[in-house]
């Protein structure tokens, strides 16, 4: 008889994006090209392409309960990773389900484009009832600044005070796409909290003149989930989940998919067994 063997498994709890580009179909293309077998709770439904996001529909908050206990009955799963989260109900919902478990939160509020995903109301659950419960958040610009209140000039500053508002968090992961736009370099930074002190670990790459990012922090996030419920630590999964995004974005900026943001060509990248593992 053979021997029984176990791999990574993470659960995406986030919402589907139908052109194929961001949502649980990014993530669940990451988990399986770095290595982690992937499931998927759906939290709510879009209309979008690579042009625009034009309406989302939650799924209702029961049925999102539903599917958790469905996963998590049969299924061990080693980190959680949380994207869109479309209503009040399903943050409430899902909340005690993450308790004592390792959860990356991408804080889905806002997209690159400036397109507002959830409301209000929403919002605010998300602040409080699941950032107070996550391990790792990783905000783009605009959600960074949601969630500190104002412009982030210094978006150093920003993380760090986040870090002293959220004691629960342990990491998190400063997105540099957005900042400094005329370099030739993205640098992206990793706040992490060791032996009682807030720790930075900063990563550059090159920097491609691409329209075709759709569904990069859906990716990154989970492929971050993905190398931490592989058994890296902190530092060295943030590393590989930078080199994996911006591989895919190198190989995907002259690859036309659609008529705006194109999305990364996931199956593209080279197998889990590279240099990303």
């Amino acid at each position: 008889m053979n021997e029984t063997r176990t791999i990574p498994s993470v659960l995406t709890i986030a919402g589907s994006d139908p052109s194929g580009g961001a949502g649980i179909q990014a993530d669940l293309k990451a988990f399986v090209t770095t290595g982690a077998y992937g499931a998927a709770v759906i939290t709510g439904l879009t209309a979008q392409n690579t042009l625009e996001v034009s309406g989302t529909l939650p799924v209702p908050a029961e049925f999102v309960e539903k599917q958790l206990n469905a996963v998590l009955s049969d299924i061990r799963i080693d980190v959680i990773k949380l994207g869109m989260l479309t209503s009040r109900e399903i943050c409430e919902v899902i909340a005690p389900f993450l308790k004592d478990r390792t959860v990356v939160c991408d804080p889905v509020m806002i997209s690159t484009t400036g397109y507002q995903l959830i409301d209000e109301d929403t919002a605010h659950a998300l602040i409080n009832r699941i950032l107070a419960v996550a391990d790792y958040i990783t905000p783009n610009r605009f959600e960074l600044e949601k969630l500190y209140g104002g412009p982030a000039e210094d978006i150093m500053a920003a993380g760090r005070a986040l870090m002293g508002r959220f004691e629960n968090l342990d990491g998190i992961i400063l997105k540099g796409g957005h900042v400094h736009t005329d370099t030739s370099t993205v640098t992206d930074t990793l706040l992490y909290r060791k032996n009682g002190r807030i720790h930075e670990a900063a990563e550059s790459r090159p920097r491609y003149d691409t329209l075709n990012t759709h569904g990069t922090g859906c990716t990154f996030a989970s492929a971050f989930a993905s190398f931490l419920a592989q058994g890296n630590i902190p530092v060295q999964a943030f590393s590989k989940a930078v080199d994996y995004t911006n591989y895919l974005i190198g190989i995907s900026a002259d690859i036309r998919i659609g008529h705006g943001r194109g999305p990364l060509m996931h199956h593209l990248s080279p197998s889990y067994t590279s240099s990303y593992s």
